[in-house]
């Protein structure tokens, strides 16, 4: 049940960008819920609030899916979230979404609402509200793709309030994400594949570089539209390399190269081998290379103390 006994007025501006960034979400699992985090900006005046949704974050590698829930990866989601926060400062986490078309049903269960509750109350909340975004129908073959309904709840307050539709318009914009990197040592500006990596080849390879390669980044390159990871790795003499793993064959079967750059002449003969090799995952390419880089290292302490 929905309470309106108390008044609210509430706006919403949608990036087309950050829409349809929802839609290609939903349009990967038609049989599991699925979702993700909401940011950008708000202006309050007194009892008014206008949200401005620049983009979103998504469900992370780790995230938990089933027909009638879905639970999604914080600590990706974080790590994310501060990424962008250090390049946009007035970049709020506004609120999240999720889906329900796969179920059918059509408004926030008592579950979802005592979570956002619980959000929205809690003292290290970052604002005094919570916006929710739920998708309810998928439309095929028409346009908009899905409907959406949306939500809002407010700290010490128990009523949930609806955000009608006439309250919310969607802008002609682009996503806001992580920001501009240059593609493999130079290039064009790429857009960052925020861990809506849709095959589970991909997730497993996000997972293995949260865990034991954190520096390393998932992005997604303009150029070929695939997924790589770019970064830098800590060798056994406490030094950094500066490395990227690109999936490659998005006509075929897709397989990994290995690229990295540095001023010591010892690694060139290893980039020079691993250059050409194809791995069949990027976490199988950035091993090789990690091992082969300790080798040389190896070696060379060895002869420099003999």
């Amino acid at each position: 049940m929905l309470f309106r006994s108390k008044k609210c007025e509430v706006s919403v501006g949608l990036a087309r960008g950050a829409l349809e960034g929802i839609y290609d979400e939903c349009d990967r699992f038609e049989v599991d819920e699925t979702g993700g985090r909401i940011i950008g900006t708000y202006k309050q005046d007194g009892g008014r609030y206008d949200i401005q949704v620049a983009g979103v974050i998504g469900p992370g590698p780790n995230a938990d899916r089933s027909p009638t829930s879905f639970f999604q990866d914080g600590e990706y989601q974080e790590r994310m979230f501060r990424l962008i926060e250090a390049r946009h400062p007035k970049i709020e986490h506004l609120g999240n979404w999720h889906t329900h078309h796969v179920n059918g049903y059509p408004t926030l269960s008592n579950g979802d609402k005592a979570t956002y509750f619980r959000t929205v109350n809690h003292d290290n909340h970052n604002t005094d509200f919570f916006y929710a975004l739920l998708v309810v129908r998928k439309n095929a073959g028409r346009s908009p793709r899905y409907d959406i309904k949306h939500f809002f709840f407010q700290r010490n307050d128990n009523t949930v309030y609806e955000i009608p539709d006439s309250h919310v318009r969607v802008i002609e914009a682009a996503a806001l994400t992580v920001g501009d990197a240059a593609e493999a040592f130079g290039g064009s500006a790429d857009r960052v594949c925020e861990g809506d990596l849709p095959n589970p080849e991909r997730a497993k390879d996000q997972e293995f570089f949260s865990e034991f390669h954190p520096d390393l980044k998932p992005l997604l390159s303009r150029t070929t539209g695939a997924p790589y990871w770019k970064g830098t790795i800590e060798l056994i003499d406490g030094t950094r390399a500066l490395i990227a793993s690109a999936e490659n064959g998005a006509r075929g079967e897709p397989y990994y190269s290995i690229a990295a750059s540095g001023d010591n002449p010892i690694f060139a003969p290893v980039i020079a081998t691993l250059k050409n090799r194809q791995f069949p995952s990027a976490r199988h390419a950035v091993i090789e290379l990690e091992r082969a880089f300790n080798r040389v290292l190896f070696h060379q302490r060895g002869g420099a103390s003999s």
